[in-house]
């Protein structure tokens, strides 16, 4: 999938450079709702043995917004856009902690946030008509995600940049309602993969009326954005 994309990229890529020559740009903006159906937080990224490596905590059903610019030639069936789409999630994930030489379940919560930007180049299907298109396409994208983390209302702070670098490919249709407006919906496939280096923001906490320690040092997590996103929203012809 990944190959697929980045020679649909170059070579539409290619074909925009040589028309945008004779003709002129349309411009359009999309605002949607998102949805992701599943991520994965990897606890031990860099431990010895493959078992605890693997050990995850998957997070579902992810919600959130984006906004997307489109630039179009005139006459062309091939478009540019650039996206930033914020997506997140946290779940009620009581943790185990030790408290007197015992483990211990102690009240937490756990999840991510996400946001990718991404540019891709796209083209319309030939089986579109003048009110109804259906497009593809694919690009890359500069992805950012941070695990959050909190145990008895400690929260963490991000420590490193954690940033990661990608493909992806997206089909999609668009419906005209009237002039200048119209409804998209689309499907956008992605597979990143970001470490995350954070710590906890203080050292200590009340647990039933007594303190407790909370670790300092720095630890690492592994997020893995592997679900499909479906998005739906608004497209709006500026000018």
């Amino acid at each position: 999938m990944h190959r697929w994309a980045f020679i649909l990229s170059v070579a539409l890529l290619v074909h925009l450079q040589a028309s945008a020559r004779q003709g002129s740009w349309n411009t359009s903006f999309v605002l949607r709702g998102n949805y992701t159906s599943s991520a994965k937080i990897f606890f031990n990224p860099d431990a010895a043995t493959e078992q605890q490596r693997s050990q995850y905590l998957r997070v579902e059903d992810m919600t959130g917004a984006g906004a997307e610019l489109r630039l179009q030639l005139s006459d062309e069936n091939i478009f540019l856009t650039l996206s930033v789409d914020y997506i997140s999630k946290t779940l009620n994930d009581p943790q185990y902690v030790s408290i007197g030489g015992s483990l211990q379940r102690v009240p937490g919560a756990e999840g991510l946030t996400f946001i990718p930007v991404e540019v891709a180049l796209n083209t319309y299907i030939p089986v579109s008509t003048e009110d109804f298109r259906m497009t593809m396409g694919g690009g890359i994208g500069m992805y950012y995600a941070v695990r959050s983390l909190s145990v008895l209302g400690v929260g963490t702070q991000v420590v490193n940049s954690p940033v990661g670098y990608g493909i992806h490919v997206n089909t999609g249709f668009e419906y005209r309602i009237r002039d200048g407006i119209s409804v998209r919906a689309a499907l956008t496939f992605r597979d990143p993969e970001i470490t995350n280096e954070s710590k906890f923001e203080q050292e200590t906490a009340t647990f039933n009326g007594s303190p407790m320690t909370i670790r300092q040092s720095s630890f690492r997590s592994r997020i893995q954005v592997d679900g499909l996103t479906v998005s739906a929203g608004v497209l709006i012809d500026l000018f």
